[in-house]
């Protein structure tokens, strides 16, 4: 068993890929656990293969959300402090799921251009600042992001599932997107920019991960863009449906939405 009291994450190695494999595994369990116990016969494997995932990554994104804000809020680490157990092994396993979701999603034929360009710039952060002996700048920064990313993580998947179950067309699912589009944009579009304009002045910082810093905003505020898009397109649609005075429904599509005109002209949007 691991006993994270007897094993040091900061300088050796070795205990960082024992913990690294410790989690790799855990994820692909409770993968295979939900693979099993959840059924949705009613769908198209692609789309329970995702379902599945999402709700590995929703355990996940909820659990690296609070041990991150538990670190800056409550531990308060300062730049002059070398990382702490705590901040490595919130690093660690957080590599440990991007490898594990970027394995998935090409397995199950799930991934896109977005996701390989996020997913490996995640991962190489992640490494970078695990294995820096520079200490806890670095560190502070990525959890900081951690902490900004995952807080959208909720509603982001929620949305996802609630659209490919056949409920794109209620309220339950506007609330998921509306809740997401607000938290990524006003975390990852004013929070994550102050980080990066930070990062590049520190000198102890690895060059590479101000690069990756820098890539993963840069695509969140690609992504950004393409959420205002949706929500001018949504706002246009909004006043079609109260012109022909039909209503979303909370938890089930009023049959009346598809006596509209941009129902069958919708696209899948690229914002995970």
């Amino acid at each position: 068993m691991l006993n994270l009291d007897n094993i040091d994450l900061v300088n050796n190695t070795s205990n960082q890929m024992k913990v690294f494999c410790y989690s790799f595994f855990i994820r692909t369990s409770i993968f295979a656990i939900i693979n099993q116990k959840v059924h949705l016969k009613k769908h198209p494997k692609k789309v329970q293969d995702d379902i599945k995932n999402r709700i590995v990554s929703i355990i996940h994104g909820s659990l690296t959300f609070w041990a991150a804000a538990y670190i800056m809020l409550v531990e308060q680490p300062g730049f002059g402090a070398i990382n702490s157990q705590a901040m490595q092994f919130t690093m660690i396993i957080s590599a440990s799921y991007f490898v594990y979701d970027f394995l998935a999603c090409l397995y199950y034929d799930l991934a896109d251009m977005s996701l390989v360009s996020h997913h490996s710039l995640a991962i190489c952060g992640y490494a970078v600042a695990t294995f820096s002996k520079f200490g806890a700048p670095s560190s502070i920064y990525f959890l900081w992001g951690l902490m900004s990313a995952e807080v959208s993580n909720f509603p982001m998947h929620m949305r996802v599932i609630f659209r490919q179950v056949g409920l794109r067309h209620t309220k339950l699912y506007e609330a998921c997107e509306w809740a997401y589009f607000a938290l990524y944009i006003i975390f990852r579009g004013s929070l994550v920019p102050y980080m990066v304009w930070n990062t590049w002045p520190e000198s102890e910082v690895p060059l590479l991960v101000k690069i990756t810093a820098t890539g993963l905003f840069l695509q969140s505020v690609y992504f950004i863009f393409e959420m205002k898009k949706i929500l001018i397109s949504q706002y246009f649609q909004y006043q079609e449906r109260k012109k022909k005075n039909i209503h979303h429904f909370w938890f089930s599509v009023n049959q009346r939405v598809y006596e509209l005109s941009y129902i069958n002209n919708q696209k899948k949007d690229k914002v995970f």
